[in-house]
Formats: C-alpha cells, structure tokens, sequence
C-alpha cells in the first residue's frame, strides 16, 4: 500500500470487511425493492450517482453492506459508525487512497505496472553475489502493482542468487494533488476495465455523507463531498451509492457540481415497503429464543406486538435494533419492571429520540435502584463521566484509557458496573467501547434549552477541552514516549473542536492557550510525525491557525516556531523529501499562506538550520530544499522586491554548498535549476532563462526523469518561441514529441495530467502568435477535450484561452464578453503584477477596437505598457507600442 496511514491494515481491513459483516449480521432483511431501484439506476447511462437518502438509523449503511457482498468490484468507504482507527478520515485524499488501494486488491491488473521486469539467467557456479537486475531507486506509481517474474538457474550456489535487487522503492501518494489521484485511483482503473470487461461495473460506495459535519479533514483540505461535486465525468461503467441525511445545505454543493449524473432514492418513513420491511424485522427480533418466551410476548402475540413496535419505530430500523436489544437484556438479567416498560406502548415514545430519553430514564432508575443508598450519586460521578467523554470521542476507547479520561480511574469497579447499566446504549469495538451510533452523540450534546438539565446531557466544548487536559497532563513532559495512539491523534483535535463549539469566551480561551501551548514547543508534532508522518501534523498546526485565528498573531508566531521544530528535527532525523510535502501541504492553502511565510522565513535561515540540524549534509541539502519553496513561494506573488528575494535565495543556496552532488539529488538540482531559469525568463533575460533551462534538462535527465525533462525543455522553447530564436517546425515537432512520452503508460509522474494540458496549451500558443486562425480552431478544440482544467478548478485558465483565440477568429464579442469578466479585477492603475497581464490586454485591445470602441482600446493598451517588467510582459509590450503606433 502506498499511504503510511494504511501500512499496517490487512485487506479486511482495508475493504472495511468488519463494517460490512456488522451491518449484515443484525438480522435485517434484504430490502430487494429497495436494491431492486437501486440497480435500475446503473443501467441508466445518464446515471453515474445514486444518492440514497434517509434518516437516522433507516438502514442506509446496511444496503450499501449488501451492495458490497452484491458487486465484485466495490471499492467502499464507510463513515458512519466506527468513528476512528481504520474507517474513514472524511478528507478527498482519504477516499482516493482507499479506493486505489482497495481496486488494486480486488483486481490488480486494471492498476497496469510501473515495472515489468523478465529475467532469465542462467549461471554455473556462484561463490558470491548473481544479480539479475540492480534497480537503485524504483519510482512506484500510486495503487500499481510491481509485477517482476524471475526464471533463475544456477548449477552450484555458494552464494547469493538474486534475479532483482531494488534499492530504494519511492512512492509519493500523500504529495499528489486530487486530481492526479483520482486519476491513478479510479478513472484510469476503470478505462482498463472498460477494455478487459465491458460488460464490469465498478460501484463505489460511500457511507454517511453527513457525518462530514463532524470531521475536521483539516482547514482548506477538500473532503468528500467536495470531491464527489468537483470529479469530473465519470467513465460508463463507474457508479458511485453515497447515503446521506436529506440535509439540503450539506448536499446542495453535490447536487449543484453533479445535477445531471445524479439519481435520487429517498427512503421514505411512511412508505409500505418500509414498514413491511419494519414488521419483518421485528418480527425476527421477537423470534429470539430469549425475547419469545416473554409472557407479555405470549400475551400480545409475537406477529401483533412486531407491527405495534414497527409503528412506534417511526420508520427507523435502528429504534427497532435498540429496543430489542434492550428487551433481551433485561430479560436475560430477569428485569420483569424493564421488559413491561419496554412493552407499555402507552408511554413508549415514538422516533429515536424519544427512545434515548425513554431508555435513558429507565437507566437512571435502575441506577438508583441497583447502587443504593446514593444511586443517584452514582450517575451522576460515574457514569455520566463516562457519557461525557464517549459522546465527544473521536474513536473506539479500551475501558481503561476510557476510565482515565472520564476521571474514575481509581473507582474502577464502579466504572465497569456503570458500563454495564449503560450496555443498551453501548458498542463494543475490538478493544474499544463507543456509542451505538452517531445519532445517540446528537442527542446527548443536543443544545437544545429544554434539555440542558436533564440527567444526561453533554456539553461538548467543555468535554472536548476536559479530555485534551488529562490527555496532555499524562503525556505533555514525555511525548516521545507516548505508547498512546488516542493521545497522538486527538489531542489536537479535540481542542480545535472545543473551540469551535464553545460555548462561552472562557472555555474558548482555555482551548485556545492549551492548543498554542501544545503545538509551539516542538514535541507533540515530532513524536506524531515520526509515527503518522508530517503531512499529517502539517493539518493539525493549520487548523490550530485557523482556530485560534492566529494568523500574523503573537499566537500564530508561536505556532510557526513549533512547527519550525518539528520540520529541523525531522531533517536531522533524515526524512526525505520534507520541503516537497510543506509545499504540498500548505503552499496552495490560503488560509495556511502566513504559516507557510514563517516556517520557511526560519528554514531557509543558515543559523537556525545550524542551531536546529547537526549533520552538515542534511543540513546543507535542506537549505537548498527549503529555499527552493521559499523561492517558489516568492515568486508567485509577482513583488518585485519578492523576485528580487526568491532570486538571491536560489543563487546563495546553489553557492553556499560546497558539494552540490553530495548534498542534493540530481533532480532537486533539476528542479532548482528550472526555478532560476523561470526568474529570468520572468524578467526578459533570454539567455541566462535559456543557460539554466539547458542546466535543469541535464539534470533531470541525469536523474533518470525524462517527463520533467522534457516538459522543462518545451517551456525552454516556449521562451525561444517569445523572443523569436526557434524554427516553428522545431517548436511544435518537439511538442508532439512530448505528447507521445506523456501517453505512453510506462512513465509516470504526479504532475503528467497538467503537463499534458500545458504542452497541448503551448501549441494553441504557436497557433494564436502566428495568427494561424485554422490552428487556432484545431487546438482549441483539443484543448477543451482537456480534464485538467476542470479537475483542478482552474476553468479561468481554459476562458483566458478561449478569449484569445476569439480575438484571433475575430470573434469580437465572445473575447470582449470574456474579457470583461476575466479582467474585471485587473484594470486598476497601476496594474496588477499578474503573469503575461499586457498579453491579455493586448488581445482585449483588440477586440475592443474590432467593435468600434477605439478609446477603451487605447485606454487598455495604455494600461499594458504600464504593466511590471517582471511579470513577463516583455513580449507583449513591442505588440502594444505597434499597434498605439497605427493608432496615430
């Protein structure tokens, strides 16, 4: 598997098997009509979604259980129930890793191979080492397998015989962007399927859409239901089932992304195959041995007590599953006062919250009952400790750590009887003990006034905060030590979520100090890096930022410098690649920008690196890395005095190491190298841009890249093409070139989609300098079969493109239209520092003057030549002077 986070998961546990075998094993009956509608929906080609809908507890999760047993390709991702460990995270990523992984399990050969490796060898006598095949660094594909079948035959061994020897094998799954990602995990897989089976269906299941409500995927971190309305057109043979609440403000982004593909299926409480499926149900509840024998059972009649039972149940198959439950308890224990209050349908509420107060109400009083003298004392210091801390958990806790976080380690027996009394409403899971369900936790934080005094009700804020403390009291002067996963994973989270649902100023206050405290010193984000990896606690400091509204604060300085530490000691650990995932991370998340612009301020700092890292390599190698992203970072803001920076850091990081080849790899120098020559480029300076494009090309060769090599070369000709050094015929034969490597399925890279779309985008460019209106048309064309565009969210990129080509079709409106909304922003003097600016006021000129309106058009112009010098507008700039010439 490629992603740290499901390293140690088996394959039922990757394919959630556990989840669907609990939701199959509680006796429901298999809703045939429902799955019935259901798979009417896949045989409608207009149909790629199918939203299932209903409330709590209506047996949702349960048709996706036996979709799962139904379809043998169904990659699934169940967020409801099991609230932590394995289950899903909520987070886009989360879903494309599952996914991928869990097709590459179910069917391997629709993932291709990054590696197909023969070998035959044939050998007398070895005495030491044969090897058939040496691979220094093998870089993985996501979700691809390494298929490598060895045919060896040695006479006499003495030694080793090895038909393939890797060095290194390098998977980077955390650092793709999305759209790459559901590219490798899903829409790839299943053009191949098409291909292999044309008749397969994959059926992607997604569970509880709503619990997204309740998952911090990290501030600016796409979720599921982002990715469901972002994807692009599925291919034929894809269906995706996702349940959901009909909660219209939750799924509106869904609905409005994917309106045209999506199929809706609600289940309606009152609906008679509902409450046939109810009765059913409930009648092989009472066919318990145990519940049958019942005198109340004998008396009513199983057959009319099930369909009593089944109206109460207001269409909800999980009342039904915690009622009887609950009569087999107290039956077994010979609780005749429970089972007739679970019987007397004249005081049994209706719906599921009137079943949580109702059964609540019969715990207390058995409480009192049962721990006499103080029975009420009892509940009150014991068990509703316990209820305190399950209602805001955010996984499955062991009983012990369970006790230790409610404050009743040291009544520990007590604790354990008040388990018992809360059983009903109780799931055990593995080791763990959670809440039956999602909805039972709304209930008990439910802030509604007429409940707030009640036995049982929790507030969430202050719970959240409680368990944060204890949790950093047992661990907060040893986090190196910590041997509790709970503690490494929530401690954070439950101080953003304490503040967010805070109540009052001073339990935010609480959170807020305990959070900034928590994550300035470096040793909780390093004990859990080392065990989940950065990218991970990179979410937890961004959301700290945004809970505490710590940007460009005291605060937001503080967590910075924490987060500083915690990168410097990984880099002397040795961890690879830690700039690449910073960049990842935060570099395109707005609301991570000023963290982002203090973390590298300090890495990129020669005496904090040489304060903070021992080894001399690593230290020297970092700073190149390091100063990269900065660089990068800089030069995206278009600052003149930034550009001035993201230059000098770049020189000085080349300069400033003695050995460039020990201390960096090769395709960092590539990349490197590609950073300096884009500068110039930026500035006009053609032949330095053209030194280090040449420079950044050896290297990535040399490094065995030929994609990024070859991409950096056409941006290398992109920039001869714009200051007029390179035949046409050149210029384009090279980017067809590039196009046959990019198709062909035996490379790889995570950025292969948008290099793809940029090197089809470079030959439109050739078509609209060159005026070359045929050209214009063709590429275009090709350009909006393009997915990149929309799968990134940057559909401005595709309009800019259009409005172009209109100008050069003499299409005056549609480019005047198009501009106009594209520009609307940027017309302020003096002008923005946006790349290539006056080349889009260039051609807006012009389309303003094809329409009559000769003074907007020199206005415009006269805007152009005003633009930075180092936005690459040079090229621009000559056009604008001839036409304002011809203007007289």
């Amino acid at each position: 598997m490629t992603d740290p986070g499901l390293s140690g998961l088996t394959g039922a546990e990757l394919l959630f098997e556990d989840v669907v075998r609990e939701h199959l094993a509680r006796g429901l009956v298999e809703r045939t009509w429902l799955l019935d509608r259901v798979e009417r929906h896949f045989r409608d080609p207009g149909c790629r979604f199918v939203l299932l809908l209903g409330g709590p507890g209506t047996g949702k999760s349960t048709v996706l259980a036996w979709l799962a047993r139904r379809y043998g390709l169904s990659p699934r991702y169940f967020l409801s129930g099991l609230r932590g460990g394995p289950p899903a995270g909520g987070d886009a990523k989360s879903l494309l890793i599952r996914l991928g992984n869990q097709l590459a399990a179910l069917r391997p050969g629709v993932m291709g191979a990054d590696l197909d490796v023969r070998v035959e060898q044939a050998v007398g006598e070895v005495r030491g080492r044969a090897v058939g095949v040496r691979v220094d660094v093998l870089k993985v594909s996501p979700f691809r397998h390494t298929a490598m079948r060895v045919a060896q035959r040695a006479d006499v061994v003495s030694g080793e015989v090895i038909g393939v020897e890797v060095g290194l094998v390098v998977s980077e799954t955390r650092l793709l962007q999305v759209p790459d990602l559901q590219e490798f995990a899903l829409l790839d897989p299943a053009r191949r399927l098409a291909e292999q089976e044309p008749d397969a269906l994959v059926v992607v299941l997604v569970d509880a859409l709503d619990e997204l409500r309740f998952r911090a995927t990290g501030a600016g971190t796409a979720d599921v239901l982002d990715w469901l309305a972002e994807v692009p057109e599925l291919p034929a043979n894809v269906r995706v089932v996702a349940t959901a609440r009909p909660d219209e403000r939750l799924l509106a982004r869904f609905r409005q992304g994917q309106g045209r593909w999506i199929c809706e299926e609600p289940i309606e409480a009152s609906a008679e195959e509902v409450r046939r499926d109810l009765v059913e149900h409930a009648r092989a509840l009472l066919a318990d041995p145990v519940v049958a024998g019942l005198p109340v059972v004998r008396a009513t009649g199983a057959d009319r007590l099930a369909r009593r039972i089944a109206g109460r149940s207001d269409g909800n198959f999980l009342y039904l599953a915690l009622w009887g439950a609950a009569l087999r308890e107290a039956s077994e224990a010979g609780d005749a006062v429970r089972v007739a209050a679970l019987a007397d349908f004249e005081v049994l509420p209706a719906g599921l919250d009137g079943f949580y107060e109702y059964f609540l109400a019969l715990v207390v009083r058995a409480v009192e009952q049962h721990e006499a003298p103080g029975g009420l004392r009892f509940w009150d210091e014991v068990c509703r400790p316990l209820l305190d801390v399950l209602a805001v958990a955010f996984a499955p806790l062991p009983p012990v750590a369970l006790f230790a976080l409610a404050g009743v380690a040291r009544r520990r027996r007590e604790a354990a009887r008040a388990l018992d009394h809360l059983g009903g409403l109780l799931a055990r899971d593995g080791d763990g003990v959670r809440l039956c369900h999602l909805s039972f936790a709304e209930f008990l934080t439910s802030a509604e006034d007429q409940r707030v005094v009640d036995h049982w009700h929790v507030d969430a804020d202050e719970n959240h905060y409680l368990i944060a403390d204890r949790l950093i009291d047992r661990w907060g002067s040893g986090w190196a030590a910590c041997t509790d996963d709970y503690a490494l994973d929530h401690t954070v989270a439950h101080l953003v979520s304490g503040i967010r649902t805070a109540r009052s100023p001073e339990v935010r206050a609480d959170c807020a100090r305990a959070l900034t405290a928590l994550l300035a010193a470096p040793d909780h984000g390093l004990a859990k890096a080392r065990r989940r990896g950065l990218d991970v606690v990179l979410s937890d400091y961004v959301d700290a930022v945004t809970a505490v509204d710590g940007a460009g604060t005291a605060a937001g300085s503080a967590l910075a410098g924490g987060l500083s530490g915690v990168v410097a000691r990984l880099v002397d650990d040795g961890v690879p690649d830690l700039a690449g995932v910073l960049h990842a991370v935060l570099g395109y998340r707005p609301v991570a920008a000023e963290l982002n612009r203090e973390v590298l301020a300090r890495l990129t700092d020669p005496e904090y690196l040489a304060d903070a890292v021992a080894d001399e390599e690593r230290r020297s190698a970092a700073l190149i890395a390091f100063s990269h992203g900065q660089a990068t970072r800089l030069r995206r803001t278009g600052v003149p005095a930034d550009l001035e920076e993201a230059r000098r850091l770049l020189l000085d990081a080349v300069a400033g190491v003695r050995d460039i080849d020990r201390s960096t790899s090769t395709r960092q120098r590539a990349v490197l190298y590609y950073e300096l020559a884009y500068l110039e480029f930026l500035h006009g300076a053609h032949e330095q841009a053209a030194s280090w494009f040449a420079r950044s090309v050896e290297a990535a060769q040399e490094s065995g890249d030929l994609v990024g090599a070859a991409f950096t070369r056409l941006v290398a000709m992109r920039v001869a093409l714009l200051s007029g050094t390179v035949e046409h015929d050149d210029y384009r034969a090279a980017h067809e070139e590039a196009l046959a490597l990019f198709a062909d399925g035996g490379v790889g890279s995570p950025h292969l989609s948008r290099w793809t779309t940029s090197a089809h985008a470079q030959l439109l460019d050739l078509a609209l300098f060159t005026e070359d209106r045929d050209g214009v048309v063709e590429r275009l064309g090709t350009l909006a079969e393009d997915r990149w565009y929309g799968d990134s969210g940057r559909s401005d990129m595709f309009d800019r493109y259009r409005a172009r080509a209109a100008v050069v079709t003499g299409d005056w409106p549609t480019a005047a239209e198009l501009y106009g909304r594209l520009l609307a922003e940027e017309l302020g003097d003096p002008p923005a520092h946006r790349e290539e600016l006056a080349r889009d006021l260039y051609y807006y000129g012009r389309a303003l003057a094809g329409l009559g309106d000769g003074d907007r058009a020199r206005r415009v112009w006269e805007l152009a030549l005003r633009c930075p010098d180092n936005a690459a507008n040079w090229p621009w700039k000559p056009r604008v002077e001839e036409v304002l010439r011809g203007l007289g």
